[in-house]
Order: structure tokens, then sequence, then C-alpha cells
């Protein structure tokens, strides 16, 4: 499996682009992300809007952003889907569901690589003096 892309932040911080300025021009156009995540859909039954409410109030601060709506929407409909099954007998449906734990960080081991934005995070004085 590929190694996962190394946030530009973390990057910034290393001084990778003092050592290859080229790698952070390649980088700037780089969206970032804009406004918040907003209350789930109203075409979400009760049980899906539940499960959105309860994973946006478990991720991390400063890391969903409007354009993530899509993929919580998905994740929603998944936990929703396993939660309402008697037993996790669904291995298509639980793989799909670690992934997505991944991928907004809430395993231990995805932790490590989520990366905050600037203007949503709290800021400590370890931020500040990075900064």
């Amino acid at each position: 499996m590929a190694k996962p892309r190394t946030p530009t932040n973390v990057l910034a911080l290393k001084g990778a682009f003092d050592k290859d300025p080229a790698r952070g021009r390649a980088r700037a156009a780089e969206p970032q992300p804009e406004g918040e995540i907003g209350d789930p859909p109203e075409y979400l039954n009760d049980h899906e809007q539940a499960c959105w409410h309860e994973i946006v109030s478990v991720c991390h601060r400063g890391t969903l952003c409007a354009g993530d709506r899509l993929a919580m929407e998905h994740a929603a409909r998944i936990l929703s889907g396993l939660r309402r099954q008697e037993e996790y007998v669904d291995t298509k449906l639980m793989m799909r569901w670690e992934s997505i734990m991944g991928r907004f960080g809430l395993t231990p081991a995805d932790r490590s690589r989520v990366s905050v934005t600037k203007g949503n995070a709290s800021t400590s004085p370890l931020d500040e003096f990075a900064a």
C-alpha cells in the first residue's frame, strides 16, 4: 500500500519547502477548507441524522468543513445500517466503516495523520511557537 500524502502544513513545519522550494510551489494552489459542515440533510431519516451528529461530535475540532458533507452523509448511513443489524455480519459494510473512521482520523493510528486547519483549531503555546 502506498504511503499516505503528508499534509502541506506538516511539511511546512518540518522545513521541507526550505530544502525543496519547488515542492512548496507545487502545493501553492491547494484548496483550503471552507465553511462548517453544518446540520445533516433533511432527507436522512432520524436514525441517520442522529449518527451524523454523533460522528461530528467525536471528530477532531477543525477537521470538518462544508466539503466533507457528502462523506459525512455516507458515514452516517453506514453507521446507521450497522447499528440496525442484530449482528455485524455484513463484513463489506464493516470494512467500509473502518475505512471511513480512518479517513476522519477516528482510530488511534489514524489520529496521528490528522491535520487541523489553523482557522478552526484552538491555539496552544506550542502552536504559536511553531508558527
